[in-house]
């Protein structure tokens, strides 16, 4: 039966109302790309509903310890459809283990991890209770990965650490953003396809090579890729129309523009809609 697929966005930002606009216009400064929306879930919804996204996933980060719970509440209250989120740990909370269950019982959907605004590196030992406590908990962890803009190179999340990460704890669901390592494909190529780890698309789409793009989804496995644009910093309905023009499958495009997020995120089941945990 030949239906047709919705699209959900792994990894979208929006903030509270009071700040969302004074957040975007300060960090749009250091983007090379126009900011989309306004940082709130109003104009997130609009902006999908442009695009053609049936969802979206809300990756809030706790630039400081003080923050931790003030984010994960906040997120809580607005982890409804179609914007779903997870919420946020700081390596130096004091109580890592409690909060991520918390987590869990808020029905946030994982976490999100910054390595450059939380100054970690992904393999460093204190790291190893949210490593402990996500995968004991099933917790997904969506973490930036390679460079980024706002701060200078050598970036902290690098594909050879990341790829520590995922050896030294087999059955954690991590979720490698910027495919792998912004700016860093020949890296992630190297070092991490072909890992049980998690890629999204936001930012490679435009910015890797199209040819090494589509071989690194296949090398990897396109099981484990997430469509992805990290709105509002780029924009959706020019990232998915990218995507589209991509020389993949109609099977590898339905995999990850729905239904790898559908398995890995646990998202709900749409009317009409057909995904592979109905098909397994």
């Amino acid at each position: 039966m030949n239906q047709a697929q919705p699209v959900f966005d792994s990894h979208v930002h929006v903030y509270p109302d009071a700040i969302g606009p004074r957040v975007v216009a300060q960090l749009g400064t250091v983007m090379r790309e126009p900011v989309s929306y306004d940082g709130t879930r109003a104009g997130l919804l609009t902006a999908m509903a442009a695009a053609g996204i049936a969802g979206a996933l809300n990756a809030p980060v706790a630039t400081r310890p003080d923050q931790v719970v003030s984010v994960n509440t906040w997120a809580a209250a607005h982890n409804r459809w179609p914007m779903l989120s997870l919420g946020s740990v700081h390596p130096d909370f004091p109580d890592v283990e409690s909060e991520l269950r918390r987590i869990r019982t808020l029905g946030l959907h994982g976490i999100k991890l910054h390595p450059e605004y939380q100054a970690f590196t992904p393999d460093e030992p204190r790291l190893e209770p949210v490593w402990r406590a996500c995968r004991e908990l099933g917790l997904p962890v969506l973490m930036h990965a390679g460079n980024d803009w706002g701060f200078q190179p050598p970036c902290r999340a690098t594909p050879a650490a990341i790829a520590r990460v995922v050896r030294a704890w087999p059955g954690l669901t991590l979720i490698a953003a910027h495919f792998g390592g912004f700016e860093l494909w020949d890296d992630v190529e190297r070092e991490l396809v072909g890992l049980p780890v998690f890629l999204d698309t936001s930012f490679a789409v435009k910015f890797a090579p199209d040819e090494q793009f589509v071989r690194m989804v296949r090398r990897h496995g396109a099981a484990r890729v997430l469509f992805a644009t990290d709105a509002p910093w780029q924009d959706q309905a020019a990232t998915l129309a990218a995507f589209r023009r991509l020389p993949l499958t109609p099977d590898e495009q339905r995999a990850i523009l729905w239904e790898n997020a559908a398995r890995c995120l646990n998202l709900p089941r749409l009317p009409g809609v057909q995904d592979d945990r109905e098909m397994s």
